[in-house]
Parts: structure tokens; C-alpha cells; sequence
């Protein structure tokens, strides 16, 4: 694989850029101003027009559309959190579990039925997604998330090593975890399809127009931003790892780490089939994860960890090759066309951080590797919370409002641990590679 150099640029961009257009007028009175034009606020603002109209409904963004995570993600569908079943059960009991679980668990669903009904051109495929484990111990953790899933009707089940061989077209996988309810799409073209959507709703989209301060006012709050004062009743704040100090603590609700993809040109005719031959979204087990599927047009894309920082070098791209080429050797000879990355943020909930600091304030954030269907099934939950719905009664948890504490040195922390775990996987590698067959 050659890289001469690739464009540090995000392949989903390409030939997707629409035309500049002057922001529109701001209201200097709103029903409720998102902040963050993301899935959340996006589908937000969707929501909120469907139950009333889209008038009085503001979606603002210091970015364009697509910018910030919506629009450089793997584009994968995943159902579900990075907490098992069990595990929700058990934090919040039977009740509010089951109605967790099966909130999350319907998220990709959602989504697939979302695009459908606003007819988006996204590419979109509910083709399935596959955990693919790469020890046997993690494999036993994914019959274990396998036999919960199925106990709540899910259509998750466990593949052998050659099953999972013959979809993946590398034996380096002990066996894998399918879910048919995922799937795939473009996720610059989704993000644009949902803004267009919410215009034609009526809802004022602002893109360019950063909030830069908010304070209580008079039946509601006073939100500053760089275009002029808006007077709103309610203020939704979906700006997930890209979120500036509006709030006392906000840029502290999370940790924010970096994900580096890359992609390559689109496969030759005679590699295709030995590529990812069944065409499917992928994730492995290893402590620092890859994830990968192929594009539309044929390309092959995978994402891994990225360094701590928005720029992109040379090093970047040789890192995300070898991840490639440790899968699939026999892309040596394949162009590497195009390397980005982009901010996700791990809350300090454990879980995507849902919480009313104040009346009339709603913070929707930190989707950690789930961020295409949960972010949008999200925008449902907020919209609920904004036409009235006690917390209290809310599907997903409304959380207690919750920094990090000494949230710097968890950024620390998480730099340092990111290392040891990929120095781990390196070595794992290299140890399994030597050991006879």
C-alpha cells in the first residue's frame, strides 16, 4: 500500500459538499434553541416539529454541517451501549433497565426506519455488524453479550471461526458476535439529509453561529452568540466532544478522545472478494479497537485510536496502513486515498450522558463508539424532555449533572492508558505471529 500522500481530508465529504448560503436571520425570540448540529440536535429539532411545528425551533452550529462527529464517523449502526444488559439491569434496576435496554437496543432500528420515512439519500444498508473476538477469552465475553441480548428478542448470535473467516476474509479472528439489527450508511450524507429535513420542517438552522454565552433571563435564558441575542424558553445543548464552557463544568462531563480512519482507493476487481469479502461493518476485541467495513464505491476504511490532537501527519497515515495490512496483507499494492479524524467523547456516566442541570437547560452528550443510532434515538429522548415529560418518566435516564473531577488529569490518565493498551495489542500481535501454527 502506497501513500503519496493520502489527503488529510474526510473521505465522506467528497463530492457531498454543498453550496456556501448566507446563515439566515436569527429570531431574537425562540420555543427552544439547540445548540449543536449534530444527530442529537438534528433529530431534536425533528422531533419537535413533528409533535407542534418548526416554528420557534433554532438549531445553531459554530461549524458546518457535518464538521464535528455526524460527518466523519464510520458511518456504522450499531444498537445498544458499551454496558451489557445485565449490566443495566443492574445499575438501574428492572424496570428502568428493561426500558433502557429496550430503548437502546431498538436505536439502529430507529434510525433505518428515520431515514426511511424522510426518504435520505445516505447510502444506508441494514446489512448486519460483526464484534469479531481475537483471543478466546474475549470470545467467551461474546457468547456471554450474545446469550443477554437474545434473552431480551434481540437477532444476536455467535459465529465460528470459519463462519467468521468466510465474511471477514482474514483467519485472524477466533470467532465473532453478529447483529443483525445494524448496519451501515454515509454519515455526511445523513447529517445533510437531516438538516434538510428540518428546513423543510420550518426549523431555523444556523450553521457558522457560535454560542458564546448563556445566563437565566426572564422566562427562560439569554444565549449570546456570535450573530446576535436570542430570548428562548428552552436550550438544548448537543454539542458532544466539541462542546465549549456554556456551563459551569460542561467541557468536563467528558474526556475526549481521538479516532483516526483512513481509506483506501476503491479495491481492484481481483481483490474485492478477498477483502471483506461479505461486506459487512466490523469491530474487534482488541484493547485499542479497530473497526472497518467498505464504502459505497469499494474502498476499504479503518478506524482505529488516533493521537491526541485534530492534525494529521505522515505518521498518522503509516499508522492506519499497518493496522490495514495486519489484516489484509494483500493491500500493499492499494492506494491509501484519504486519512481524517475527529473528537469523541467518553462520559463521565459510563453511559451517553443525558441531564437537566438547570430548568429549562437539557445536555445531550457522549455516544463513545455508538454515536450513529444512539445520538440519533437521543434527539427523541431530549424532544421528549422539552415538550414537558417529567424525568422521572423519561426511557432513557435523565443523570444527575456530573464533571469529572479533576478532569484534567483523566485526560492524563487516558493518553497514558491509550499507550500501554496499544503497546499490549502490539506485542499480543507479534507473540501470536511468532507461535507455531
Amino acid at each position: 500500500m502506497t501513500i503519496s500522500p493520502p489527503r488529510f481530508e474526510c473521505l465522506w465529504r467528497e463530492g457531498f459538499e454543498p453550496a456556501p448560503t448566507e446563515p439566515p436571520r436569527l429570531p431574537t425570540r425562540a420555543r427552544c434553541v439547540i445548540i449543536g448540529a449534530g444527530y442529537t440536535g438534528l433529530n431534536t429539532a425533528l422531533e419537535l416539529a413533528r409533535s407542534a411545528s418548526g416554528e420557534g425551533i433554532v438549531v445553531i452550529d459554530s461549524l458546518r454541517i457535518g464538521d464535528g462527529a455526524s460527518g466523519r464517523n464510520g458511518g456504522q449502526v450499531i444498537p445498544g451501549l458499551k454496558l451489557d444488559p445485565d449490566q443495566l439491569l443492574a445499575r438501574l434496576g428492572v424496570e428502568a433497565g428493561a426500558a433502557l435496554i429496550e430503548a437502546v437496543g431498538s436505536a439502529a432500528d430507529y434510525t433505518f426506519a428515520l431515514i426511511n420515512r424522510l426518504g435520505i439519500d445516505c447510502q444506508a444498508r441494514q446489512s448486519g455488524w460483526l464484534q469479531a473476538a481475537h483471543t478466546e477469552g474475549t470470545l467467551r465475553v461474546l457468547g456471554q453479550r450474545a446469550r443477554q441480548w437474545q434473552h431480551q428478542g434481540a437477532d444476536v448470535r455467535m459465529l465460528d471461526r470459519q463462519q467468521t473467516q468466510a465474511l471477514l476474509g482474514t483467519s485472524i479472528y477466533h470467532g465473532a458476535l453478529l447483529d443483525t439489527r445494524a448496519g451501515q450508511l454515509q454519515p455526511f450524507q445523513y447529517a445533510l439529509g437531516l438538516a434538510a429535513a428540518a428546513r423543510v420542517a420550518g426549523v431555523t438552522l444556523a450553521e457558522r453561529t457560535a454560542a458564546l454565552s448563556l445566563r437565566a433571563d426572564a422566562g427562560g435564558w439569554l444565549l449570546s452568540t456570535s450573530r446576535g441575542d436570542i430570548h428562548a424558553e428552552q436550550v438544548v445543548i448537543a454539542t458532544n466532544a466539541y462542546s465549549p464552557a456554556l456551563l459551569p463544568g460542561l467541557p468536563q462531563t467528558y474526556v475526549t478522545l481521538w479516532s483516526l480512519q483512513a481509506a483506501t482507493a476503491p479495491l481492484p476487481d481481483s481483490l474485492a472478494p478477498q477483502v471483506l469479502p461479505g461486506d459487512i461493518a466490523v469491530s474487534d476485541t482488541f484493547r485499542v479497537l479497530r473497526y472497518f467495513r467498505r464504502s459505497h464505491d469499494g474502498r476499504f476504511l479503518l478506524g482505529t485510536r488516533g493521537a491526541f490532537r485534530d492534525e494529521l501527519g505522515a505518521g498518522d497515515a503509516r499508522r492506519v496502513r499497518e493496522e490495514m495490512l495486519s489484516l489484509y496483507p494483500q493491500l500493499a499494492s492499494v492506494q491509501l486515498s484519504h486519512c481524517w479524524c475527529g473528537r469523541v467523547a467518553v462520559p463521565a456516566s459510563t453511559i451517553p450522558f443525558l441531564s437537566q442541570p438547570a430548568p429549562g437547560i437539557t445536555v445531550a452528550l457522549g455516544y463513545y463508539g455508538r454515536g450513529v443510532a444512539m445520538a440519533t434515538r437521543m434527539g427523541a429522548f431530549v424532544a421528549d424532555l422539552v415538550n414537558g415529560l417529567p424525568a422521572a418518566q423519561s426511557a432513557y435516564p435523565v443523570l444527575p449533572w456530573k464533571p469529572y473531577p479533576a478532569a484534567p488529569l483523566h485526560r492524563t490518565a487516558a493518553r497514558v492508558t491509550a499507550n500501554v493498551m496499544r503497546l499490549r495489542d502490539l506485542l499480543e500481535r507479534r507473540l501470536r505471529a511468532g507461535a507455531p501454527s
